[in-house]
């Protein structure tokens, strides 16, 4: 047994079921610490708002650690 409620996809309420749908759309998927972290909407409207802004950056690849 959790401790931690998981919103699920059945137990979401408009607003949950709103915002999982904009994530499902954007990666596909909903992770499971985002249904842990739609027990505060608000808390979710921000960590996709933070999502969002840092898409909006770019990194050369010796920042990002990737190999060019």
């Amino acid at each position: 047994m959790s401790r931690i409620n998981t919103v699920t996809k059945e137990t979401a309420n408009a607003e949950q079921q709103a915002l999982f749908d904009a994530i499902q759309t954007k990666l596909g998927i909903v992770p499971n610490f985002l249904k842990i972290l739609a027990n505060s909407p608000a808390a979710l409207r921000a960590f996709l708002g933070l999502h969002s802004i840092a898409g909006e950056g770019s990194l050369n690849p010796q920042t990002a650690n990737v190999s060019p």
